[in-house]
Parts: structure tokens; sequence; C-alpha cells
């Protein structure tokens, strides 16, 4: 049966594989004009890889950005952003603040969710537990949580609240931009280290199919 470029290229589709389906076709057919290597195209094992990284990358990015909304939430003294708004008689970026947060703890739930290993698995638990912890002060905020455990934000009622509640419930001597902090830094981390880990495996995986297509190359 002579195996047609179609054919391939349905096959290569299925399996998430990106390969030059002519090139290929035309070597299992018996074209030696063509190496396997070259046949297979450039890009033999990047898919899965730049899978993993892209993974990793979105989780290190949303991580960093909850860190960072979690961090100036829980600012103290005269240039905190609940000072600068008791002075300024303003809250609206200690509500924009607060927002984005909220989304920033969205993104990262739903990036996480992409990662069923151990670890990610309790990054999840944890984060919900914190969300949940406080879900009676959030309330109060104008802001609930839906059955996936992402908080859902009425801006009306949340921008309508007193500053000393916003600052009782997100700022630092509540639990929950801590504790969200702290974890989130804890999620940059090992995105990062699972970006270094998948770098490595993906070098080591290239070199050893490499070798193994050219050898196959050498003897035909």
């Amino acid at each position: 049966m002579r195996i047609t470029s179609s054919m391939v290229s349905e096959a290569s589709t299925q399996a998430g594989i990106s390969m030059g389906g002519n090139t290929l076709a035309s070597y299992l057919n018996g074209d030696t004009s063509k190496t396997l290597a070259s046949s297979l195209g450039e890009n033999h094992h990047s898919t899965l890889d730049s899978l993993n990284k892209g993974k990793y990358q979105k989780q290190k990015e949303e991580a960093e950005r909850l860190e960072q909304y979690a961090d100036s939430l829980c600012g103290t003294g005269d240039n905190s952003i609940y000072a600068k708004a008791k002075e300024s008689d303003d809250a609206s970026e200690v509500y924009d603040e607060v927002e984005k947060m909220v989304s920033a703890y969205n993104g990262m739930l739903d990036k996480l969710r992409t990662d069923m290993t151990t670890l990610g698995r309790f990054y999840q638990s944890s984060l919900k537990e914190a969300v949940t912890e406080n879900k009676n002060g959030l309330k109060e905020l104008g802001i609930t949580i839906d059955k996936n455990g992402r908080m859902v934000v009425d801006k009306e009622k949340l921008r309508a609240a007193d500053i000393d509640k916003v600052e009782s419930v997100f700022g630092e001597t509540g639990t929950l931009s801590p504790k969200l902090g702290m974890i989130a830094e804890k999620v940059a981390d090992n995105a990062q280290a699972n970006l270094k880990s998948a770098s490595s495996q993906y070098n080591a995986a290239g070199n050893s199919v490499d070798t193994l297509i050219r050898s196959y190359d050498a003897k035909r």
C-alpha cells in the first residue's frame, strides 16, 4: 500500500506532532533522495518541548502577577496604598489593586488546572483554602467564590466598601494576601525549576533522537 501525504498529515495531527507530510510520505514509500531526519523536518522533537515550556511559563507569569498585587495590598506605613487613600480621600487605587489581585488569582488557578502533578494539585488546594477561609469578609466586600474556587467581584459593591474593611481583609493584618503571596512565590519558583528541567530533558531527548535517526540514515 502506498502511503500518501494526506495519510501522514492526518496521523501526525492526531498525534500532535509537526512534520512534513510530503517529504515523509516519499521517504516511507522508498524515496532515498531524502534522509529520515530531513523527512521529519527540523521540528521533529520540538512540539512537546514547546507545550511544556508554555505551560510552565504561563504558570510563572500568573504567579508573579499574584505575588506582586498581594505584596502591594500587604503594604504598611505612610507609603502603603491604604495610607495614601485615606490621606487623599480617594480609594480608587485600592479597589483597582484588589480587582487586579482577584484577576491574577483566578488566572493562576486556571493555569494550575492543567498541572495534574501532586504539587500542582497541592497548590490549587492551598489557593482555594486561603480564599475560603476569608469568604465571609470577602462577601462583605462584594466578592464571592464560585463552584470552581474562582473569585467573582461585584465592582459596585466593592467600591462602596469602607477602606478600613478592605484593609482588614486584604491588608497585612489579615491572612488572605500574605497566604496568596506566599503560595504564588512557591508556584513561581516551582514553575521556574520545571522550565529548566524541561529544557534539560528536551536537549537530552533531542540529542538521543537525532543520534538514532542519523544512525538509521547511515545504514540505508
